[in-house]
């Protein structure tokens, strides 16, 4: 019984571990205080159903790996849409990606729960909003996506279908004046998820070693 005992707590511990590290791993690189403004544009026809012409989101609310967020929407017809969508970068559930895991580099992937695991395929310099901004990208064999790597926001992005194209950029935002706080996050988060690692593996030890 305590064989079986010492061996169930072991394994609680390194699931328990093993979810602290994939928390750690996911850095979410907005705040409450940010927003984000998008021109769209078209060249072909649209169908019904593709008439935005800009884009906003405002109104971040961050718990862990959650973000909700208020989209705010205007259409060719000069009609508005708002609309306040809840985001999960641990279960994957992204929407359209409009935000991805901060702090990816090519070669790494993030979970979409649609697509499954998405790899980046570079990161570039590329000017964004007046500023030059390290981004990484994806791309498929109808869109490309462009992410700002310090914060996960996609600042760039081309769709082509068979009638149409869309393309979207940044317009205007106020991210880029608190990068150096979002690198300092997600260094503590990292290190955070080591330090809880390490403690509970240290504390198998003491358990599996009193049981003896």
């Amino acid at each position: 019984m305590r064989k079986l005992a010492s061996l169930l707590l072991v394994s609680l511990l390194i699931i328990n571990i093993t979810q602290f590290t994939v928390f750690a791993s996911i850095s979410v690189g907005v705040k409450e205080s940010d927003w984000i403004q998008y021109n769209v544009t078209y060249t072909g026809t649209p169908p019904e159903g593709h008439g935005v012409t800009w884009a906003k989101m405002e109104g971040f609310k961050v718990q862990g790996a959650v973000i909700t967020v208020r989209i705010i929407s205007k259409l060719s017809n000069q009609q508005q849409e708002n609309r306040t969508m809840e985001l999960n970068l641990a279960t994957g559930h992204l929407v359209d990606a409009f935000i991805i895991p901060a702090g990816l580099e090519t070669g790494e992937t993030f979970l979409d729960e649609n697509k499954g695991l998405v790899t980046i395929n570079g990161t570039i310099l590329r000017t964004v909003a007046r500023r030059e901004r390290t981004v990484v990208y994806v791309t498929t064999p109808e869109t490309t996506t462009y992410w700002d790597r310090e914060t996960g926001v996609a600042v760039e992005g081309f769709a082509t279908f068979t009638n149409f194209t869309m393309i979207t950029k940044t317009e205007e935002t106020n991210m880029w004046d608190h990068t150096a706080a979002i690198q300092d996050r997600v260094i503590c988060h990292t290190l955070l998820g080591i330090a809880l690692a390490v403690s509970l593996g240290v504390l198998a030890f003491v358990v599996l070693r009193g049981r003896k």
